[in-house]
């Protein structure tokens, strides 16, 4: 979450200093944009993938197991692409979580029983909230062609994911 809040303050700030600099400046700011995106966004995909991992073994419902199944299965197909994506744009991903991604796992999987079921997704739902916020910018703001179509296509399954574990959490509370 926090590198998903740096991403909106950089882009806020480049915007700033677009309005400040002269127009050879701003040539460099919509490719930082691209960059912080990916980098955002992968992180956030590792995590999903991680937590989606643990979900689906350690959930104590079906509904929780099945959801985390799917969010697994669903980011590791995004992550792939944007994999793809970072490799055209020369950005290296990182392989290992930031650490407030790590220490959300790391709470996540220390829980047992509703406490876990309850947790997680009370988590699917925050970070999916920030990550259609990010993917949304990218789509409507991004410098590179390639990235806006992609954040533009997953915006649809990532908000169906938000819904979907607004509608769990709803039935467990």
């Amino acid at each position: 979450m926090k590198h998903i809040r740096e991403y909106f303050f950089a882009a806020a700030m480049m915007f700033v200093g677009i309005a400040c600099n002269d127009d050879t400046a701003s040539t460099d700011v919509p490719a930082e944009m691209d960059k912080q995106f990916i980098l955002s966004a992968s992180d956030a995909g590792l995590f999903e993938v991680n937590a989606g991992q643990v979900a689906s073994s350690e959930g104590t419902t079906i509904v929780i197991k099945g959801f985390g199944k799917q969010l697994l299965d669903d980011h590791t197909e995004i992550n792939q692409e944007l994999m793809k994506l970072a490799n055209n744009a020369n950005v290296d991903l990182a392989t290992t979580l930031p650490d407030a991604w790590q220490q959300q796992l790391d709470t996540l999987s220390g829980l047992t029983g509703m406490a876990f079921d309850t947790t997680y997704i009370k988590m699917m739902v925050s970070t999916h909230e920030e990550i259609v916020n990010l993917y949304e910018i990218q789509a409507a703001t991004g410098g590179n062609p390639d990235l806006k179509t992609f954040a533009s296509d997953k915006l649809s399954g990532l908000r169906a994911h938000l819904e979907t574990a607004k509608s769990i959490r709803d039935s467990i509370q």
